[in-house]
């Protein structure tokens, strides 16, 4: 899809000191999925110098690096490593077949695919990732077109084909009497291996490339690439290692996004474009009046509310019963934002409480670096933060002890994204 030609040069520029040549075939060549895996495949099969072709789809996120050194050492003609999705019974695999030819459960798939069956098994199905060695594909899989077959998806086609192969005969062979007796098994193995991990499939039924950056909403369909990938690699030591601050009374500050996170979010603000211009009236909130107006563009705008109140719930939730012991936040919110600070737009933020039982205010760059300036006062304590940390946010009460105030950016673009939680 023309969708991931960014991320086909993204690729490229990482791995080009690695690959030696690659052949890149984009939507203008007009192929179907099953030609296209018959051209990669036949690559192989008419490069002597090919080993092994190895197989694997987007939807496959290996974490193991060690993944191909283990397929190859197993010493099988055709064989995958077991992946599976997160928290999911589905795999890359079948274990039996129905009468039809399609899917059907073995007794021992959930075993196999939880792990509690260990080893390398005999299969009739699978996709996504696999890896052929070249000597096969050149004697016993020579035909160019494994990969269709009558109305099948092509993964069936090529399993189908797998299966019931005939291993070419010799023109003298003997009678058809005697031939029974001597006929080579029928088909190629395929195997599959759950010895190791390897890694998981994404859910990418439900992907949605309107955005401008769409993996920000993937927390409901992969959560595990979506934390990986958006919370801040510290996160877990605000439990284990007791590393939440209190630079002002009863302020607490914890790392919470990861800088892609921050960049990202920045980015989908300002590709979506319609800041609120820090106006008093205001139509989006209820009353559509907004007492101490912000510069702003609320995540219901973009339509990431629905995330991220998930992700207040998952994340936020957690660090407020750490710190507010014996508080058990509902994770609701009204007001999801991210706010704009620049110095001919709106370089402070007057002095005023949260509508909210308590906030968070996540910096999303750097002092410094993209402004000078900037930084919260809480006037009650006259304490300030003025060095907020990117990834890192702020919790306090938000009613009637922690009046606070934005303090003025001298130069630059600085962003936070804010939510008032339990209003």
């Amino acid at each position: 899809e023309v969708y991931h030609e960014k991320h086909i040069k993204k690729f490229w520029e990482n791995a080009k000191n690695i690959i030696k040549s690659i052949k890149i075939v984009g939507p203008e060549e007009n192929l179907s999925q099953a030609e296209a895996r018959n051209m990669g495949m036949d690559l192989c099969r008419q490069d002597k110098a090919c080993e092994y072709y190895l197989s694997i789809d987007s939807d496959v996120v290996l974490t193991n690096p060690k993944t191909l050194r283990i397929l190859i050492e197993q010493n099988r003609k055709i064989i995958a490593p077991l992946v599976t999705r997160h928290g999911k019974l589905w795999s890359n695999f079948w274990g039996a077949l129905s009468p039809d030819g399609y899917y059907a459960r073995s007794e021992d798939y959930v075993d196999i695919v939880q792990g509690n069956r260990v080893g390398v098994w005999n299969i009739p199905y699978m996709a996504n990732i696999y890896l052929i060695k070249g000597q096969t594909l050149r004697s016993e899989m020579k035909e160019k077109n494994y990969f269709m077959r009558d109305k099948l998806d092509p993964d069936m086609a090529l399993c189908r084909n797998a299966r019931e192969m005939t291993l070419q005969r010799e023109k003298d062979s003997p009678s058809s009497e005697t031939f029974h007796m001597l006929r080579p098994p029928k088909g190629v193995f395929m195997y599959i291996t759950n010895r190791h991990e390897f890694g998981r499939l994404l859910s990418t039924a439900n992907y949605n490339t309107s955005h401008y950056n769409n993996d920000l909403w993937q927390i409901f369909e992969n959560p595990v690439d979506w934390k990986e990938t958006y919370i801040n690699p510290n996160y877990s030591k605000i439990f284990t290692d007791n590393i939440v601050e209190q630079p002002c009374p009863d302020v607490f500050w914890f790392p919470i996004f990861s800088d892609a996170a921050c960049d990202e979010l920045v980015e989908e603000m300002e590709h979506f474009g319609q800041w609120s211009g820090g106006k008093h009236q205001d139509s989006r909130i209820s009353g559509g009046y907004e007492n101490v107006p912000t510069d702003d563009i609320h995540m219901k705008q973009i339509g990431l509310d629905n995330e991220w109140l998930h992700f207040i719930r998952e994340f936020i939730a957690p660090v407020t019963l750490k710190v507010f012991a014996g508080y058990y936040t509902k994770g609701y919110a009204l007001l999801n934002f991210v706010v704009k600070y620049s110095p001919d737009r709106q370089r402070s933020l007057r002095p005023h409480h949260d509508s909210s039982t308590f906030t968070i205010n996540i910096a999303l760059n750097k002092v410094g670096e993209d402004f000078q300036g900037g930084g919260c006062k809480f006037l009650r304590y006259n304490c300030s933060i003025e060095s907020p940390r990117k990834g890192w946010s702020f919790m306090h009460p938000g009613r009637l002890t922690h009046l606070h105030e934005g303090l003025p950016i001298l130069n630059g673009t600085r962003y936070i994204a804010v939510s008032f939680i339990d209003p």
